[in-house]
């Protein structure tokens, strides 16, 4: 009985140390799939590109805010109408 607490309150731990680069993962996603259907200006398209990429960089490295504030401002360029 006690290692099957044990191992529930183990895995209760690990679900919760969920990086935070996780949660703007969605951001990415969404922005590398506008890429695909935004008929935007090559120059904006490009620019977009990096910032998603640093976005993703910046996440990996665990600079949480600093990936959403990329992320977020390529889909403000690719949102463009």
């Amino acid at each position: 009985m006690k290692r099957t607490l044990s191992l529930i309150a183990l895995l209760g731990l690990v679900l919760m140390a969920q990086p935070l680069w996780a949660r703007s993962a969605p951001l990415i996603k969404e922005g590398r799939e506008l890429m695909g259907t935004s008929k935007i200006a090559k120059g904006d398209m490009d620019k977009a590109k990096a910032l998603l990429d640093e976005a993703q960089k910046s996440l990996d490295a665990g600079d949480h805010s600093n990936g959403v504030k990329n992320a977020t401002a390529a889909l403000d360029i690719l949102k463009k109408k």
